[in-house]
């Protein structure tokens, strides 16, 4: 029974959540779950993400900036680990970026090989969270 019970705890920290717009959000589900991830997809939908995160633990959330602004608050109150894909880099996101535990900023276009090794050493706790974010 310990041991169904470590397991299950162990795959709810498997979980990633995906914040970003539709195309690219399938596109990153399916990657990841090659990997052996557990990716879910959610909208911009306020409500929506609120009762996502009430559901359960994730080890990592995957967001877009600008897209994901509006979650960008509750993930910090959270401190989740979270994943921030952007154009560019400037003043803006790295003001927000600033207030993160553990948030990594990743510069498109995704080279997927480095998303997949940056997720798989996010999610098996590779990385020293010292606070505060990367600029990957």
């Amino acid at each position: 029974m310990a041991l169904y019970l470590q397991n299950i705890k162990t795959m709810s920290k498997k979980r990633i959540l995906i914040i970003d717009e539709a195309g690219f959000s399938r596109v990153c589900s399916a990657i990841l779950e090659l990997e052996g991830y557990s990716a879910e997809v959610v909208s911009a939908d306020r409500e929506k993400q609120a009762q996502d995160f009430e559901r359960g633990e994730f080890g990592l959330v995957i967001t877009s900036y600008p897209y994901g602004v509006s979650i960008f608050k509750e993930l910090k109150i959270r401190k989740l680990p979270t994943m921030v894909l952007s154009d560019h880099v400037n003043e803006d996101l790295v003001s927000i970026l600033d207030g993160f535990e553990k948030a990594y900023c990743m510069i498109k276009p995704i080279d997927y090989q480095r998303f997949t090794a940056l997720v798989k050493q996010v999610m098996n706790g590779e990385l020293s969270a010292q606070g505060g974010f990367n600029i990957v």
